[in-house]
């Protein structure tokens, strides 16, 4: 790549949507680092020297399972002194021998990426692509991997929220995470005079209303 931010989201889709294999396999070649490393929930490839032939074959592999896959990367983020780039994308992967109807899945990628003389032109720069992560919330790895499963993996997020409010309140009642005094008699202040704080709803203003009641109690 010559300008990562005008040029990855195209990678992207060659590389995981390409119309033909030989299409996938050069572009492969041409963007990716020969000891590339590569993260994702369910697979790795350890940088080496045979690294980019195993990326080559999970590409390959996730073109078979779908063969009517689509990509859409909606924003593409580049910071150019880390030399990273941050792809929003939005897939519908169908395996072929699923029954269920396919889901669109959303995740992040990120791209590390190298800079090398171009092959074509050593005059020239080039960016490939050291390091490919790709980021999955629960929900939407399970919409790639079996769409039914959705609803059970966000009742089960909704659930540890509660979980988690319920937790906090139960253990706050027996004094962890509480304003108390400091060392040395220094006490915490839960609204110090004359700093700004974020707004607040009413719930929040009164449970914080109570804890500096407690205090100066």
């Amino acid at each position: 790549m010559e300008n990562p931010a005008k040029e990855a989201a195209t990678v992207a889709t060659l590389v995981t949507a390409a119309v033909n294999p030989e299409i996938q396999h050069e572009a492969v070649l041409k963007y990716y680092a020969p000891n590339i490393n590569f993260r994702h929930p369910i697979c790795a490839v350890k940088s080496g020297p045979n690294s980019r032939a195993q990326m080559l074959g999970i590409l390959q592999w996730y073109r078979i399972m779908s063969p009517r896959i689509s990509v859409h990367v909606s924003s593409v983020t580049y910071n150019e002194e880390t030399k990273h780039v941050y792809l929003d994308v939005t897939q519908t992967f169908h395996m072929f021998y699923s029954p269920f109807a396919p889901a669109s899945t959303r995740l992040i990628a990120l791209l590390k990426l190298r800079e090398e003389r171009s092959p074509a032109d050593p005059s020239k720069s080039v960016y490939v692509i050291a390091e490919h992560e790709d980021f999955y919330h629960p929900d939407d790895f399970a919409a790639l991997v079996m769409p039914p499963l959705i609803p059970l993996v966000r009742f089960a997020l909704v659930l540890a929220t509660w979980m988690s409010m319920f937790s906090a309140r139960l253990f706050m009642m027996f004094g962890f995470w509480t304003a108390q005094d400091g060392e040395g008699g220094r006490g915490v202040d839960v609204c110090p005079e004359g700093e700004p704080l974020p707004p607040v709803g009413e719930d929040e203003a009164i449970e914080l209303g109570d804890m500096k009641k407690k205090k100066n109690e």
